[in-house]
């Protein structure tokens, strides 16, 4: 597709991927810091700095689970580990990341920690769905061989993308971009309409977009390790990915559980 967009001097690029990262980061923070309810959460300042501390700890957390989900990847010339371009970022290390990084910050600073992750999960799917548009251009996280009849499949034609050139592929990338935009809408209407209790959004969120991640992979070609697993007198494989989704979204459904008969019903305002 266009992994480069402008040439700044010798090797390096301003990449599609860093740009539609920004674009999507200055969305969620343009949209969350201008809510009436984060507002009453938390004082700007202090927000502004959480939102950066989460940014840094996505970035660390997606980056170790890329390099301990592929440590082959940088086999050859070790530290490319801190060239983010490099091999990319996994989204679920990026969430973890992010989650730690910030309970901890704000329970130092005495903040409510599950109203402002019920507000940053509404907007988080469509932060990710922008972000899966700059891994469709810099042909990252593609997908596997698509058959003659798959109309919508795509090609891959420029050295620069990570992609098989020329073979007609699954859009994996666009897959997961449209499942992260439903989930984003979903929780929107949900915390406008239904009014949902405490935590609820922060666990639905991890649920659904750990299905989300669960369905598209099976689309991807980069499905390394693969484990067997016997389920009902059938052989089923999974990759890495696929069982950590597996097992956050079945922690984030307990949770999800617990948070729905111990917590009060609140309102998140969308103004």
């Amino acid at each position: 597709m266009l992994p480069h967009l402008l040439h700044i001097y010798g090797p390096l690029w301003i990449q599609s991927y860093g740009v539609m990262i920004a674009i999507s980061f200055i969305c969620f923070l343009t949209i969350t810091y201008n809510l009436e309810r984060r507002k009453h959460l938390i004082s700007d300042e202090l927000y502004l700095n959480t939102v950066y501390i989460g940014l840094v700890a996505g970035i660390i957390g997606g980056r170790l689970l890329t390099i301990i989900n592929t440590p082959e990847a940088f086999s050859q010339h070790w530290y490319e580990v801190f060239f983010p371009w490099v091999g990319g970022l996994t989204v679920l290390g990026a969430i973890l990341g992010v989650i730690i990084a910030v309970t901890g910050y704000l329970m130092y600073h005495s903040v409510p920690v599950l109203p402002l992750l019920d507000i940053a999960a509404v907007y988080t799917p469509l932060m990710q769905s922008i972000g899966r548009i700059g891994c469709f251009l810099s042909g990252c996280c593609y997908g596997i061989p698509a058959s003659s009849g798959c109309w919508w499949a795509v090609t891959f034609s420029d050295p620069a993308c990570q992609a098989p050139l020329n073979i007609p592929l699954h859009p994996a990338q666009l897959y997961t971009m449209v499942g992260s935009f439903t989930v984003f809408l979903g929780l929107f209407l949900f915390a406008k309409k239904l009014y949902p209790r405490t935590g609820a959004l922060t666990f639905l969120y991890l649920v659904l977009e750990n299905i989300n991640r669960f369905v598209t992979d099976f689309w991807r070609s980069d499905r390394e390790a693969l484990h067997y697993y016997n389920i009902m007198e059938s052989s089923i494989s999974l990759s890495t990915m696929q069982t950590w989704s597996l097992v956050i979204g079945l922690v984030a459904l307990i949770g999800l559980c617990i948070v729905l008969f111990t917590t009060k019903n609140h309102r998140l305002d969308h103004k």
